[in-house]
């Protein structure tokens, strides 16, 4: 667990470090020529908190970073679009299902190379190499419900929806 969180922090700083180079964003208000950024995330915990990751690593690079956080789900792409924010942490399953409406995939590869080549030809919009968090999910039994109901996939789940129920 310490070394995925470890691993998930190098690679935000790495990719925070790539839109560092790329300069996005518009000029601050103290007219010194650094870029500010506006950081953006969406409504829910592990957005914000990625988020905050990004705003605080383009910070220490020197940037002055203006937080544009809690955006709804449903918002999130036309504000980046709309140029009201210049990033926000994004999952490529989410832009490929609900942004590009695409079919769904399971190679994590090949939807992130499908996603990067669709969003830089219908938006304009680049996406950076992809951290190499997993975001999986999983199920916790308590021991005793796990034994009584037969339960230690979440495939027995689908095997006889009354008995869960």
């Amino acid at each position: 667990m310490k070394r995925d969180i470890k691993s998930f922090i190098a690679a935000a700083i790495v990719f925070l470090l790539i839109v560092t180079l790329a300069a996005c964003g518009s000029k601050n208000d103290e007219g010194s020529g650094q870029p500010t950024v506006r950081v953006g995330s969406k409504d829910f915990t592990e957005n914000l908190l990625v988020g905050e990751l990004y705003a605080l690593a383009l910070e220490d690079a020197g940037y002055e970073v203006e937080r544009v956080f809690n955006i709804a789900g449903s918002v999130i792409h036309t504000s980046l679009i709309n140029k009201e924010i210049d990033l926000y942490p994004e999952y490529t399953g989410t832009g490929l299902l609900t942004i590009l409406k695409k079919p769904l995939m399971t190679d994590p590869e090949e939807v992130y190379n499908t996603v990067k080549k669709a969003y830089e030809e219908q938006f304009k919009v680049t996406w950076l190499d992809y951290s190499k968090a997993n975001d999986g999910a999983g199920l916790v039994v308590r021991t005793a419900v796990s034994k009584e109901l037969g339960i230690t996939t979440i495939s027995d789940l689908q095997k006889d929806r009354k008995s869960v129920v």
